[in-house]
């Protein structure tokens, strides 16, 4: 079993995994349909604005994890990851994270550090990190010169 090392928010950074948090709900945004490209489900997703006395994230909440989050509220995050949407962070459940709510209360939060607002550059992927995608690395792998 690991560690619950809690984190603050001020300290997430894009791409990090196994997270434990606890955040309150500052706001809940609008609700949207979106549909996976490969599967044609329909989906319900909505930003979701958590603070702590550190500062501010978005949280992307999906189906009925929607319904279970309440402005207001202080909720335990478990076993989640930060990703990269259009290149700003996102806290992400991804396959294995859960939340729940927490009797503990976060009673004041720094609403001036919103680490979402900051934009980061998507790292590059190549042929030594998970076999990239890229012009280059089609050029190199096919044993082109230049």
């Amino acid at each position: 079993m690991q560690s619950e090392n809690f984190v603050k928010i001020k300290d997430l950074s894009p791409l990090n995994r196994e997270l434990f948090l606890k955040a309150k709900v500052i706001e809940l945004g609008e609700k949207r349909e979106v549909t996976n490209r490969n599967t044609g489900e329909e989906h319900e997703v909505m930003e979701v604005l958590l603070g702590d006395e550190t500062g501010l994230v978005y949280f992307s909440a999906w189906n009925e994890d929607i319904d279970r989050l309440e402005v207001g509220k202080t909720y335990e995050f478990r076993d989640v990851k930060t990703i990269l949407f259009r290149g700003h962070v996102r806290l992400s459940l991804g396959r294995n994270g859960s939340f729940e709510e927490t009797e503990e209360t976060i009673e004041e939060v720094n609403m001036d550090n919103n680490i979402s607002d900051e934009e980061h550059e998507f790292p590059r992927r190549n042929r030594y990190n998970r076999g990239g995608y890229g012009y280059n690395d089609r050029r190199r792998s096919s044993g082109y010169r230049y």
